[in-house]
């Protein structure tokens, strides 16, 4: 039997998904109900405001450390300075993605991102800080053969020994947020390995009540849980951001009160979007941030 042309499965394909005589029409429906979402996202004014100045913040960082301003450099840097940079790029990637699948009507999906790079930017963190090293975080020894099986193990090690001087018992933050900051890791594992806070969603559908929805729908206290987990991570992003000034060329004063102006809103906002509910995570994000992202304005890179 003869494999089909790629013209012939192409025309394969339409024809199994044709809907009242337009192709692709259920596809359509996904993108239409993706679009109703994103309309109702635009009632949450702060939320989208204070995202994108983020967004605006990082990105005109980013323009003004690149290698050009280098010529100002006396002392060579170091290679870590690159690995730092890349880390911190991908992590806010990350949280533009997760913000993206959640604002099309996925805000469960995009909080499970998030897991990820909250452990990214506490690994960061803590390197920034001596409490361990880049080399280690990426599970490597220089000037060794890289083994895949101990560049497992190492990362592991470091994970481990870091969230316990970081969050856990040997980091000097008070009982409670240990608590909080533990209840809050369980509700990501709950999601992200049982997916408990979406079958929650559905208790209609398996009751026999509701339709199952396959389709995006905007569900308020859903996307709360995501905009709530998503400025705490924004937060802590921040706080790194300042480590992204060379030695010695330090930014502007203008850049410096952006930083500060920033900061404080997103402190506010983690604040604000707890307090009102009982929630006690968001006091505990504070100290968190506050003890262990030490980092403001006029930091440098420390290594």
């Amino acid at each position: 039997m003869t494999s089909p042309s790629l013209e012939d499965f192409v025309k394969q394909l339409d024809a199994i998904s044709e809907n009242d005589g337009m192709l692709y029409g259920r596809a359509r429906l996904l993108s239409d109900a993706e679009q109703r979402h994103q309309r109702a996202i635009l009632q949450y004014t702060v939320y989208l405001a204070l995202s994108d100045a983020f967004k605006c913040f990082f990105l005109e960082t980013v323009e003004l450390i690149n290698p050009a301003s280098r010529k100002n450099m006396t002392e060579p840097l170091s290679e870590l300075h690159e690995i730092f940079v890349t880390r911190l790029i991908y992590s806010f990637k990350s949280l533009c993605g997760a913000d993206r699948v959640a604002i099309c009507g996925y805000p469960y999906q995009a909080y499970t991102l998030l897991q990820d790079v909250f452990n990214d930017l506490v690994l960061s963190s803590a390197a920034l800080q001596k409490v361990t090293d880049f080399y280690s975080v990426d599970g490597v020894t220089p000037g060794k053969p890289v083994d895949i099986a101990q560049v497992r193990e190492l990362r592991k090690r470091t994970e481990f020994d870091i969230c316990q001087k970081m969050t856990g018992k040997e980091s000097g933050l008070t009982q409670q947020t240990q608590d909080e900051l533990s209840n809050w890791d369980a509700l990501f594992h709950s999601e992200v390995h049982g997916v408990h806070l979406s079958l929650a969603a559905t208790l209609g559908f398996m009751k026999g009540t509701e339709l199952q929805p396959a389709l995006p729908r905007f569900d308020a206290e859903q996307f709360a849980m995501f905009v709530n987990l998503y400025f705490e991570v924004c937060w802590m992003a921040h706080r790194l951001i300042p480590a992204l000034q060379l030695p010695g060329v330090p930014l502007s004063q203008e850049w410096m009160n952006k930083w500060a102006v920033l900061d404080n809103a997103l402190e506010m906002t983690v604040q604000a979007l707890t307090v009102p509910h009982g929630n006690k995570i968001g006091a505990a994000i504070v100290e968190l941030v506050k003890t262990k992202f030490p980092f403001n304005a006029q930091s440098d890179f420390p290594l």
